[in-house]
């Protein structure tokens, strides 16, 4: 066998020597093996007992006087020769080679032996304790073998000990294991120590056959081992560890050592017992150790490798669901198999570092690893110097930086979009700190007329007006003082570069701008606003003296400004009739073209551009919808007023309710040619609607139902109804064909009943109570054949006149050939609704407009990307949709469109919320219902 540190080779068989082969060290470790020998030849010197040290080769490589005086030889002539070769060395010269062998294999730490040394009659017996020096931090590496020599004295044993003439057993009972010799597995001798251990007393342990101590788990290994001993007459080379039971009945935990001896030519074993109770439990504890941090490596949320020479020697748990690959394809690979080959050079020279400086590096670096699904995952790796496996190694933590990267980008991204946000703004923004202006927009710039050179580090005091200086810096103070960070709102007067003031109104926080505390205020030019109110309050006095007048006057006033969807600027008190609130027009949140009806406002658009001419008295008559809804008809008589240069000024006009007269004239078109009302222009709904309206303006009647006959069932559906309570909807919804409601009402002719008596026609008939008193059943024909069932009745009147008789009859013969000539076009209405579902699907803006511009039709999708409802856009003029600096732009565009010589534009869209929607429109002529309109499709621009 070959030792670490040379070793010996063999062993000669027939003369006991040693054959030793020893590996000759550089000048480098003779140096350093000299001086350690130094200074342990001057510690050995100082102990009292014979010592000696023997290297892996059993060579006396330095031993103390004490040594050499016991054994009388010559220094020089022993010094380097193996220790067993000594002369006058005899018996258990082959025990004493085996023990040095176990201790330089590292099967045992050290051993005790008796050898005979001087003449072969008169020599002395001697203990020879031999114990091994191992590295610092490796216990298995044995680099030399310490030798403590004591001469053994002859105690006297007692009858049944053991062997009484046994020379070393003082040396036994001294030690600090426990001993026990046996003859045939049966103790024949235990030293003190033992008993020590065990508990038990001399004669419990005289005679007893040694496996009696074992449980039963033990008891047949340790027979076979004490067997083999006997068999092959040499010691094992290997220990055991058994537990041993205590007297008191505890298990012992223990290290056994067999070794063969002889006493008076009988065969004996020599058990050595070392308790390692303590080494179990460090070990227990050194196991929980690792389990621990292994654990906090396995569970941790960044990835951890050990890197030698470049290659992964260990990865945990997250370091492979970081990358995607298992802990088998990464081992033993190349770190930079897996990192972006551009950070190929500085990851390596980091490395290097690491390992020169034998050091942790203090900073965190940034790199890509490539994984296994081909995608990078951004890192922040940190590097540490650590000895694996005995190598000096570096250990890599990996954290993913891929949400803080991704949070860093939306940040800067932010931080553009605010700054472009805050130079392109049509406010001022200031910030002002220690009273001085550090920051400012352009537009700050625009309203003060000063260059950012020369307002930047000025008191900002200097550009407010003498009368504001004061208050405003006492207020940006005080805020400061209280940290508000609620915004302040007032208004002053700035100074501009050339002297003039200019009113604005200031909106001011504080905020934290370079680490300490300052002033954003920010800075609305209000000129216009204030030049509006003058130009009002001129007109208060006007206003005041009509305002009594106006109140009890059915007519309300107005005065419009000249400007699209009319302005106004005064409205009377008297608009209440409408559900409006004066203030509402006044303050601009209603302009007088919001309430106009959708199908009207393009004529009137298209009349009040004599305005512009020298027309000064006009007469119109239109409608409008009031707060709740409902459409009335209004006659507006308006007077245009001009400056002395005949610019129109504003318009001054007065609108009257005049839907009763309305009503009447449309009643009297009914009686005379009721077809032309009814012409289906709309969606059938409306036109079902407007048939109840009329029907139920009737005298007497305030309610009523229409149903429909359907062609293949018989069934009655209703389609409209007006005036009933929900729950009374739902028990007349529908009527089978087969149903006794149906033939009652389906008789052919008109009938005019009460409706208890109508109800009493049914048999078990419950219906919902309610309360209507006088009932028609009117049959409505077309081309002879009952196609609806128009039912009408009062909850107050208990009879229809004769005249009113008269005049629902002639209602349901002008619409049966309306429903008639619907049915017949049913294939166009599905075409229609196939096309509306294409309209209503597709992710573009869709709009269809008419020719004066009103939209007509608005898809879903436009709806969604301008936050308006269809409602809410239907019949206003598609220039609404564009924003109010690209009026005057958009309104030759729309004229060009409608005309048919343009095809294409570009103007953007604004939405509700006043956000601009950049797109491309396409449009094309078409014509619904023989009326031309312009069908537009926008392409919104990403």
């Amino acid at each position: 066998m070959t030792s670490g540190n040379g070793g010996y080779a063999a062993k000669n068989r027939t003369t006991g020597n040693l054959t030793v082969g020893r590996t000759e060290p550089c000048q480098q470790e003779k140096d350093l093996l000299s001086e350690e020998l130094c200074i342990f030849s001057e510690m050995l010197e100082a102990l009292p007992e014979p010592l000696a040290v023997l290297d892996t080769g059993l060579h006396i490589i330095c031993a103390n006087k004490r040594f050499y005086s016991f054994f009388r030889p010559v220094p020089e002539e022993e010094q380097g020769n193996a220790f067993p070769d000594m002369t006058g060395m005899h018996r258990n010269l082959t025990e004493m080679q085996t023990l040095l062998e176990n201790i330089v294999n590292g099967n045992t730490a050290d051993g005790r032996l008796s050898i005979n040394f001087g003449p072969a009659a008169a020599g002395k017996d001697i203990l020879v304790h031999a114990q091994a020096l191992t590295h610092p931090t490796n216990t298995k590496d044995v680099r030399n073998i310490l030798l403590r020599i004591k001469e053994a004295a002859t105690p006297s044993v007692s009858h049944g000990q053991g062997p009484a003439d046994m020379n070393y057993l003082s040396l036994v009972e001294q030690g600090n294991d426990g001993i026990v010799i046996l003859q045939d597995e049966t103790c024949i001798f235990a030293n003190s120590m033992f008993r020590v251990m065990t508990g038990y007393s001399p004669v419990e342990t005289s005679g007893k056959k040694f496996t009696d101590y074992l449980p039963e788990e033990y008891k047949r290994m340790i027979s076979k081992r004490l067997k083999k001993v006997l068999k092959d007459r040499r010691s094992p080379g290997r220990n055991n560890e058994v537990e041993i039971i205590t007297n008191n009945g505890d298990m012992l935990q223990a290290e056994i050592s067999f070794a063969y001896i002889t006493y008076q030519e009988k065969p004996l074993v020599m058990l050595n017992i070392r308790d390692i109770r303590e080494r179990k439990l460090a070990e227990a504890e050194l196991k929980a150790s690792r389990e621990k941090y292994s654990t906090l490596v396995e569970e941790s949320n960044d990835g951890i490798a050990i890197i030698h020479e470049g290659a992964l020697k260990f990865t945990n748990r997250k370091f492979s669901e970081l990358t995607g690959y298992s802990r088998e394809e990464l081992a033993n690979r190349q770190l930079t198999d897996y990192v972006s080959e551009i950070y190929h050079r500085m990851l390596s020279g980091r490395l290097r570092k690491v390992l020169k400086d034998m050091r942790s590096l203090r900073h965190s670096n940034e790199v890509e690893f490539t994984t296994k699904s081909g995608s990078l995952l951004p890192a922040e790796i940190g590097l540490s110097f650590i000895s694996h496996e005995g190598k000096p190694s570096v250990m890599m933590n990996v954290r993913d930086i891929s949400e803080r990267k991704r949070a860093d980008a939306e940040l800067r991204d932010s931080e553009r979009k605010y700054s472009t946000l805050v130079e392109k703004g049509n406010d001022g923004i200031i910030i002002v700190q220690d009273d001085v202006l550090v920051f400012a927009n352009m537009k700050f710039c625009e309203i003060s007329g000063f260059s950012k050179e020369e307002l930047l580090r000025r008191p900002f005091e200097d550009f407010l007006t003498a009368d504001y200086k004061r208050v405003v810096m006492k207020r940006f103070r005080r805020s400061l003082e209280k940290n508000r960070d609620t915004p302040l709102k007032y208004e002053v007067e700035l100074l501009s570069k050339e002297g003039v003031h200019t009113p604005a109104e200031i909106n001011s926080s504080v905020i934290e701008h370079s680490g300490k505390p300052a002033v954003m205020a920010i800075i609305r030019d209000i000129t216009h606003l204030k030049n509006k109110e003058k130009r009002l309050l001129e007109l208060i006095e006007v206003l005041k003296i009509m305002e009594s007048v106006i109140k009890s006057s059915p007519a309300v006033i107005f005065f419009w400004k000249p400007e699209d969807y009319w302005p106004v600027e005064f409205v009377s008190e008297n608009i209440s009739q409408f559900g409006f609130n004066a203030e509402d027009f006044i303050s601009g949140k209603l302009q007088y073209g919001d309430i106009v009806h959708p199908s009207d406002i393009g004529r009137l658009s298209m009349e009040t551009e004599q305005w512009t001419r020298d027309v000064e008295n006009l007469s119109y008559e239109y409608r409008i919808i009031t707060s709740s809804g409902e459409v009335r008809w209004v006659d507006e008589r308006s007077v245009v007023k001009r400056d002395l240069d005949g610019n129109v000024q504003y318009v001054q006009g007065i609108v009257v309710d005049i839907t009763e007269r309305k009503n009447v004239k449309n009643f009297m078109h009914i009686v005379s040619g009721p077809g032309e009302i009814f012409t289906p222009v709309g969606d059938p709904g409306d036109m079902f609607y407007q048939l109840l309206e009329f029907a139920t303006q009737t005298e007497n009647l305030d309610s009523g139902a229409l149903y429909l006959i359907d062609e293949a069932t018989g069934d009655l559906n209703l389609v409209a109804h007006k005036g009933f309570s929900p729950e009374f909807i739902r028990s007349i919804r529908h009527y089978s064909s087969g149903s006794i409601h149906k033939r009652v009402m389906m008789t052919g002719y008109p009938l005019y009943t009460r409706y208890y008596e109508l109800n009493s026609m049914i048999p078990g008939n419950k219906p919902v109570n309610e309360r209507l008193e006088a009932t028609a059943i009117i049959p409505v024909k077309y081309e002879e054949k009952l196609v609806a069932i128009l039912m009408l009745a009062s909850h107050t009147s208990f009879e229809i006149p004769f005249n009113s008789r008269s005049t629902l009859e002639t209602i349901a013969a002008q619409a049966g050939p309306l429903i008639g000539r619907m049915r017949e076009q049913v294939d166009v209405h599905k075409d229609m609704r196939n096309l509306r579902i294409i309209f209503e699907t597709i992710e573009e803006m869709i709009f269809v407009i008419d020719s004066d511009g009103c939209i007509l039709y608005i898809n879903p999708f436009a709806c969604k990307c301008l936050d308006y409802t269809g409602e809410e856009v239907k019949g206003t003029n598609i220039l609404k949709l564009h924003p109010q600096n690209k009026l005057l732009e958009a309104a030759p565009v729309i004229a060009a469109m409608i005309s048919g010589s343009l095809t294409s534009h570009s103007i953007p869209f604004e939405a509700k919320s006043k956000r601009i929607i950049p797109a491309e429109t396409r449009c094309t002529l078409g014509q619904i219902d023989e009326k031309k309109v312009v069908i537009c499709l926008s392409r919104i621009e990403l």
